[in-house]
């Protein structure tokens, strides 16, 4: 969404929230950069090896 349609969609967005039951939270700008940055360099240190999985597993296994 464009930066200056933030402050039209905050109010729509805080209700929606408040009518859902789910947490608003709102942040500066840094602090939002870092969250994101955060975020980013957890799912990527989860997914370190694309090739773990059993199958991949057995394939690279030795045989007998």
């Amino acid at each position: 969404m464009p930066r200056c349609n933030l402050k039209k969609a905050q109010p729509l967005v805080r209700a929606h929230c408040e009518r859902e039951g789910i947490d608003y939270m709102e942040v500066g700008l840094f602090n939002s950069y870092a969250i994101v940055v955060d975020y980013l360099n957890n799912v990527g240190l989860r997914a370190r090896d694309p090739f773990d999985c059993p199958l991949s597993a057995q394939l690279r296994a030795p045989g007998p």
